[in-house]
């Protein structure tokens, strides 16, 4: 079987009169490019973008800056500082699936990457991390801490969470398969086909939840449980709210804190 591996570790230092800047790029070949591949993508400290375009092969571009760095200042040893932490990279590819992650929780860096619109993704990072996809039909899962999830003309399925940001993916095309979107602060606004036929699981502790759809909305029953060790029981209250479009079919699971959840029709 073919394989190829691709490592690529990038160091920057700061000069002597503010940050050090480094970018570039590089083409990422496929094994196979005629099969369907996959990219997983992380960063600890950092925003990514992944566009589908018509290449046949992978495009990775980066940026970044040692935050740190500034200009040189002595201490009380009589020392001056030159640089800080130092910005990596290591991307590899196997089998079609590639793999882009950096380390680094000093140093900012930006990942733009370029993959063939049929390709499945993972995407996360963790501290100042925006997440942007586009054009890109398979199956997607992003994830975040801090920072903004929006996927756009996506056709197949995703699962995108988040804590401290928004998130908003619109659809060409909707998978059959269940599907779900998470964050504490922030709104979920979600744009489907007009054809969409799914079953809805919402909850929001401060917003509303808002739709372009027709819904049947089922009624929320307490649910009894009980602990077959102990024989002890209880009355549960269950606060999701559930609805069927189209008369129902797969699950959506939405849920929020502080911010309204928002499904839209595409065109209206």
């Amino acid at each position: 079987m073919k394989k190829q591996v691709l490592i690529l570790i990038l160091v920057c230092v700061a000069g002597l009169t503010g940050l050090a800047q480094n970018t570039g790029e590089f083409p990422v070949p496929l094994s196979d490019p005629a099969k369907r591949g996959k990219l997983k993508a992380h960063l600890n400290y950092g925003s990514i973008t992944v566009r589908g375009t018509a290449r046949k092969d992978v495009l990775v571009k980066y940026s970044g800056k040692d935050e740190s760095s500034r200009k040189p200042q002595e201490n009380p040893d009589g020392l001056k500082r030159i640089s800080g932490g130092s910005l990596n990279l290591e991307v590899s590819e196997n089998n079609n699936e590639v793999k882009v992650q950096s380390g680094s929780w000093s140093n900012k860096m930006s990942l733009e990457i370029e993959v063939p619109v049929g390709f499945d993704l993972k995407v996360s990072s963790y501290n100042d991390g925006d997440i942007f996809i586009s054009n890109v039909q398979g199956e997607v899962e992003i994830t975040t801490y801090n920072g903004e999830i929006t996927a756009q003309n996506i056709s197949g399925s995703v699962v995108a969470n988040t804590y401290n940001g928004d998130v908003k993916i619109t659809f060409d095309k909707v998978s059959s398969v269940p599907m779900s979107y998470s964050t504490y602060n922030g709104d979920i606004d979600l744009t489907f086909p007009a054809g969409l036929k799914a079953t809805l699981k919402m909850k929001t502790q401060r917003g509303e939840i808002l739709s372009a759809f027709d819904m049947n909305v089922m009624k929320n029953e307490p649910v009894q449980k009980k602990d077959s060790g102990s024989g002890s029981f209880k009355i549960v209250l269950d606060e999701w709210v559930k609805a069927e479009i189209g008369g129902g079919g797969p699950e959506i699971s939405m849920r929020n804190y502080n911010g309204d959840i928002k499904i839209r029709k595409k065109g209206s």
